[in-house]
């Protein structure tokens, strides 16, 4: 997650751009609206359970997302649900269609009734993280009037619900101690708390305000909400030893500019050491496959350990993983996997440190958790935990182009490869490191000068932040998104 503090240079087209509209539009709709009034269908909630972005093989850059957003009004702590559903057969046009039909945890039926909506026949199941993707589907997709469209899709995202952020966020900033000193200090900003009650900094000072209403999306873990002349955005993440993280951006309502900010709930992890070890061939890599945040309740409320691998392909094409354990939640340690540990048949065996721990890769529909985690840590018995994130390859932001009004031009290769036609100059990138589990990208892989941090953004389908010398700017596969 990167900073910039120089809005002078901030791009034109607004991060999260058409997400961060349709939260405006769910905060308008329900502004008068009792929380406790709302029904909330069961078939709803069931297909929650399968949200994400689904790319399809019809055609390049085709897309199918079931697009889940709550909202909290009025410091309300009952949420409202909206589900939506997103479609793309073409790789160029995309609608935003409301979930009116049907879903049995397995089959989705809905009946198209108007010009430019869909009749839908899809069969969702769990994949159980095949070539790391999370869920799929098959079916058909009827565009009205039309004939059936044969349909596969595949997806690597998992839900986040708003719970699993609950923290104390910071920023850390200069403190001068002298005119020939200076050091960090830490500076809070937001609290995430239970039952849906968010704190915020709006004015810089550390001083922390309730937010009445805001909207999350449990796809791109994007919170937003407005205060003053201001719309606040929070896209959520990990930090491996830093815990939590937080890309927080400001966008003014009337000059378009964007200042960001990067949080943590742990701003100054203790690092055993800051090299980089020599990579160790294929126990990294086997390693890096259960990137996640594992909470470690049984230890304490926030403890956790977190696996971050590194993708560096200018470095023999290898992993580098960092390992942050915490056993309060408030203070951590952090630790490159190296040639003192080893990684065998899914177990990680730390002996300077006194972790030993098993994983395991299977979808569990009681916590919606992708993989666990079972062992020791530290002194610790019997330690249980699991993730809800799943690692994201590079090539699952290809498909087609993301380009912007701008003239910029970013097209992923691979997953060793992207294409970058800036503003000033077309670079293939190929030296560059690449974290999974945060979709972001630095090049080149040692004193990076470019930074990208991919998602989705609703009906825009893939896109990416894209920081560099030059400013921000950001692109997306359907740059113009249809007003359906």
């Amino acid at each position: 997650m990167q900073d910039s503090q120089n809005p002078k240079n901030a791009s034109s087209e607004i991060p999260m751009g058409e997400l961060l509209s349709y939260h405006q539009k769910m905060a308008e709709k329900y502004k008068d609206t009792d929380p406790l009034q709302v029904s909330t269908s069961p078939d709803l909630l069931a297909l929650m359970v399968f949200n994400g972005y689904y790319s399809m093989d019809n055609t390049p850059g085709a897309f199918f997302t079931v697009d889940t957003n709550i909202h909290i009004q009025n410091g309300s702590s009952t949420p409202i649900y909206d589900l939506a559903l997103i479609i793309c057969m073409d790789g160029k046009t995309s609608y935003r269609v409301p979930f009116t039909g049907t879903f049995d945890g397995t089959h989705l039926i809905q009946t198209g009734t108007a010009a430019n909506t869909f009749g839908i026949s899809l069969t969702f199941t769990h994949s159980g993280q095949q070539n790391g993707t999370t869920a799929s589907f098959s079916g058909s997709i009827t565009p009205f009037g039309g004939t059936p469209v044969t349909v596969t899709g595949t997806t690597y995202n998992n839900p986040i619900p708003y719970a699993q952020y609950i923290g104390e966020y910071y920023e850390t900033v200069p403190l001068h101690l002298s005119p020939s000193k200076t050091t960090k200090t830490m500076l809070p900003v937001m609290k995430i708390e239970d039952n849906y009650q968010i704190s915020y900094d709006i004015t810089g000072n550390g001083t922390l305000s309730t937010v009445g209403s805001f909207s999350y999306n449990l796809n791109m873990y994007f919170f937003s909400f407005t205060e003053g002349n201001n719309s606040i955005s929070l896209i959520m993440g990990t930090a491996a030893a830093g815990g939590f993280a937080c890309n927080n951006m400001t966008v003014n309502n009337t000059s378009h500019t964007v200042v960001s900010r990067s949080l943590q709930t742990i701003p100054f992890p203790v690092m055993a050491s800051n090299e980089i070890p020599s990579l160790t061939p294929g126990a990294a890599k086997d390693l890096a496959q259960f990137s996640g945040y594992y909470s470690l309740p049984s230890i304490a409320p926030l403890a956790f350990i977190s696996i971050e691998a590194q993708y560096i392909n200018g470095l023999g094409d290898d992993y580098v993983v960092m390992i942050g354990v915490s056993l309060d939640g408030v203070t951590s340690k952090g630790f490159y996997f190296d040639t003192s540990m080893s990684f065998v048949e899914n177990k990680l065996t730390m002996p300077n440190q006194a972790i030993t721990l098993t994983f395991s890769k299977a979808y569990d529909p009681a916590n919606r958790s992708l993989a666990s985690v079972m062992g020791t840590v530290m002194g610790h018995n019997n330690v249980t935990g699991y993730t809800l994130f799943n690692p994201v390859p590079l090539s699952a932001f290809g498909g087609v182009p993301m380009t912007n009004k701008q003239g910029v031009k970013l097209t992923v290769v691979n997953d060793n490869e992207v294409i970058y036609a800036g503003t000033q100059i077309t670079t293939p990138m190929k030296s560059i490191l690449y974290v999974p589990i945060m979709y972001i990208l630095a090049y080149p892989s040692t004193n990076p000068t470019t930074v990208m941090s991919f998602g989705t953004d609703g009906k825009r389908g893939n896109t990416c932040i894209i920081t560099d010398n030059n400013g921000i700017y950001v692109t997306y596969a359907i740059p113009n998104e249809s007003a359906n």
